[in-house]
């Protein structure tokens, strides 16, 4: 089977709390304060999109997004601007994208990667809900490369979950065969579940699983933390 690997980011908030907690199994990680609405992020360097099977893959220079936190904290709406994008030396476009740009738009949901005794000790995730993504390019020997990402869901992991501060990391990693690393995580119930993956289809070709890899930050108006 074919993969398409995402290298990039999606851009979302994540937030922690230094303090130890007792972790709820009938709760979600919420960001404070509540006064917290909106958020922008931005790739850590260069991003690549990458089709197993392709001729090139898609680099793009950088990616930037932005997004809401709604009144519960802990899920909102985001979009990710991937810049400047290019395979084999041609331009990459998303349909009615700025020409070189490709959107993303999507939700998201704060989870818990793992269930554990105390907050220090859990793992927090961004589960995002990844909307369909049409783009075309061009490489410079002329092929055309017409690529439809199919939706799904994506799970990244945050880094350090106990800080208090403004701007956090999340990080995206891949596993063994283009599969994502993180694919479970667990719902407000406790429950385990399994994400449905991205896919995408090439030139109207089989559909295939999707994987995505990469950093990124997000940066709030002030400082925040996480409660359960």
């Amino acid at each position: 089977m074919r993969y398409l690997r995402l290298f990039g980011v999606a851009l979302v908030a994540l937030v922690a709390l230094g303090s130890v907690m007792a972790v709820s199994a009938s709760a979600l990680p919420t960001l404070l304060p509540n006064t917290i609405t909106t958020f922008t992020g931005k790739s850590s360097g260069k991003t690549k999109l990458e089709r197993q099977g392709s001729l090139a893959a898609v680099e793009c220079n950088s990616a930037k997004g932005e997004g809401t936190v709604e009144a519960n904290g802990h899920l909102g709406l985001y979009h990710i601007t991937f810049e400047k994008c290019t395979a084999g030396g041609g331009e990459c476009t998303g349909l009615g994208d700025t020409t070189g740009n490709i959107l993303s738009l999507g939700s998201y949901h704060l989870v818990f990667d793992t269930l554990k005794t105390t907050l220090a000790e859990a793992g927090v995730a961004i589960l995002f809900l990844v909307d369909n993504v049409h783009f075309v390019c061009k490489t410079i020997i002329g092929e055309i490369l017409n690529t439809v990402f199919l939706g799904g869901m994506v799970l990244c992991l945050v880094v350090n979950p106990t800080a208090l501060t403004k701007r956090f990391e999340f990080s995206c990693k891949e596993g063994a065969a283009d599969h994502p690393l993180e694919s479970k995580y667990y719902n407000e119930a406790g429950t385990l579940v399994s994400i449905s993956p991205l896919e995408s289809s090439e030139n109207e070709g089989t559909e295939a699983e999707g994987a995505q890899v990469g950093n990124a930050t997000t940066e709030y108006t002030e400082a925040a933390l996480l409660m359960l």
